[in-house]
């Protein structure tokens, strides 16, 4: 199947957006959406796949209003 050009975010771009996601999340709690429009200059797909890394990667929580966070002690470490 021939990849087309522009659709699929390189491995590279997605890892960067995850990192700068994780640190965010790791700073203050955030909803969703918060994130979607901080980085709305990035394709959607690509914000999604971030955000399946980050899950892969780590135990997100939820605090009372519902915002996404890592917690910064172990019990939160995946």
């Amino acid at each position: 199947m021939r990849r087309m050009q522009g659709l699929t975010p390189s491995v590279d771009e997605v890892d960067r957006l995850a990192a700068a996601i994780t640190s965010a999340l790791r700073e203050r709690p955030l909803y969703f959406m918060d994130l979607v429009r901080a980085h709305r200059e990035r394709p959607y797909r690509t914000l999604l796949l971030a955000w399946g890394r980050i899950r892969e990667r780590h135990r997100l929580a939820r605090d009372d209003d519902g915002r996404y966070f890592l917690p910064t002690d172990r019990a939160g470490a995946p």
